[in-house]
Protein backbone atom coordinates (compact mmCIF):
# COMPACT_ATOMS: atom_id res chain seq x y z
CA UNK A 1 0.00 0.00 0.00
CA UNK A 2 1.44 3.29 -0.50
CA UNK A 3 0.42 6.93 0.68
CA UNK A 4 1.70 10.01 0.73
CA UNK A 5 5.28 10.71 2.37
CA UNK A 6 4.50 12.24 5.61
CA UNK A 7 7.78 13.93 5.66
CA UNK A 8 7.91 15.23 2.49
CA UNK A 9 7.46 19.36 1.77
CA UNK A 10 3.41 20.02 1.82
CA UNK A 11 2.22 19.72 -1.53
CA UNK A 12 5.06 16.64 -2.60
CA UNK A 13 2.75 14.31 -4.76
CA UNK A 14 5.66 11.72 -4.63
CA UNK A 15 4.31 8.85 -2.79
CA UNK A 16 6.16 6.55 -1.54
CA UNK A 17 5.36 2.82 -0.04
CA UNK A 18 4.07 1.74 3.25
CA UNK A 19 7.66 1.58 5.51
CA UNK A 20 5.81 1.75 9.21
CA UNK A 21 5.89 -2.11 9.93
CA UNK A 22 9.26 -2.24 8.15
CA UNK A 23 11.54 0.10 8.13
CA UNK A 24 14.49 -1.45 6.77
CA UNK A 25 12.78 -1.97 3.65
CA UNK A 26 12.78 2.43 3.11
CA UNK A 27 17.07 2.09 3.91
CA UNK A 28 17.08 -0.87 0.84
CA UNK A 29 15.30 1.32 -1.27
CA UNK A 30 17.34 4.05 -0.84
CA UNK A 31 20.21 2.18 -1.42
CA UNK A 32 18.81 0.88 -4.44
CA UNK A 33 17.94 4.21 -5.68
CA UNK A 34 21.33 5.64 -4.60
CA UNK A 35 23.21 2.78 -7.06
CA UNK A 36 20.97 4.01 -9.80
CA UNK A 37 21.78 7.43 -10.39
CA UNK A 38 25.11 7.13 -11.61
CA UNK A 39 23.29 5.51 -15.01
CA UNK A 40 20.19 7.67 -14.85
CA UNK A 41 20.92 11.21 -13.50
CA UNK A 42 17.59 11.75 -13.38
CA UNK A 43 16.06 14.88 -10.94
CA UNK A 44 12.70 12.68 -10.73
CA UNK A 45 15.62 9.87 -9.26
CA UNK A 46 16.97 12.55 -7.24
CA UNK A 47 13.51 13.49 -5.68
CA UNK A 48 12.86 9.89 -4.83
CA UNK A 49 15.86 9.74 -3.27
CA UNK A 50 15.49 12.51 -1.17
CA UNK A 51 12.23 11.74 0.18
CA UNK A 52 13.89 7.97 0.98
CA UNK A 53 16.44 10.16 2.99
CA UNK A 54 14.11 11.85 4.90
CA UNK A 55 11.80 8.88 5.69
CA UNK A 56 15.36 7.35 7.10
CA UNK A 57 16.71 10.58 8.89
CA UNK A 58 13.40 10.78 10.66
CA UNK A 59 12.50 6.97 11.50
CA UNK A 60 13.36 6.77 15.23
CA UNK A 61 13.53 2.69 14.83
CA UNK A 62 16.63 2.50 12.90
CA UNK A 63 19.91 3.71 14.68
CA UNK A 64 20.89 6.99 15.24
CA UNK A 65 24.15 6.91 13.09
CA UNK A 66 22.19 6.04 10.17
CA UNK A 67 19.64 8.33 10.86
CA UNK A 68 21.94 11.04 11.12
CA UNK A 69 23.91 9.88 8.04
CA UNK A 70 20.71 10.21 6.03
CA UNK A 71 20.38 14.02 7.16
CA UNK A 72 23.49 14.84 6.65
CA UNK A 73 23.23 13.68 3.09
CA UNK A 74 20.45 15.31 2.01
CA UNK A 75 21.83 18.55 1.21
CA UNK A 76 24.25 16.87 -1.42
CA UNK A 77 20.90 14.90 -3.21
CA UNK A 78 19.31 18.39 -3.27
CA UNK A 79 22.57 19.53 -5.39
CA UNK A 80 22.45 16.63 -7.34
CA UNK A 81 18.64 17.19 -8.23
CA UNK A 82 19.46 20.68 -9.33
CA UNK A 83 22.85 19.77 -11.39
CA UNK A 84 20.78 17.16 -12.70
CA UNK A 85 18.00 19.26 -14.38
CA UNK A 86 20.86 21.29 -15.37
CA UNK A 87 22.72 18.98 -17.63
CA UNK A 88 26.07 19.17 -16.08
CA UNK A 89 28.74 16.68 -16.11
CA UNK A 90 30.57 15.77 -12.89
CA UNK A 91 27.70 16.14 -10.24
CA UNK A 92 30.50 15.39 -7.60
CA UNK A 93 32.89 17.97 -7.85
CA UNK A 94 31.41 20.93 -6.08
CA UNK A 95 29.63 18.46 -2.96
CA UNK A 96 31.65 18.09 0.55
CA UNK A 97 32.80 14.74 1.65
CA UNK A 98 30.63 13.90 4.32
CA UNK A 99 32.31 11.39 7.06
Amino acid sequence: MSHACRSCAEGDDELLPEYDSSPELALAALLTLMTSFPARRSPALARSILAHLRVVSQDGRLDAVLRVCADQLMSNWEAFEVLSVAGTGSLAESLPTIN
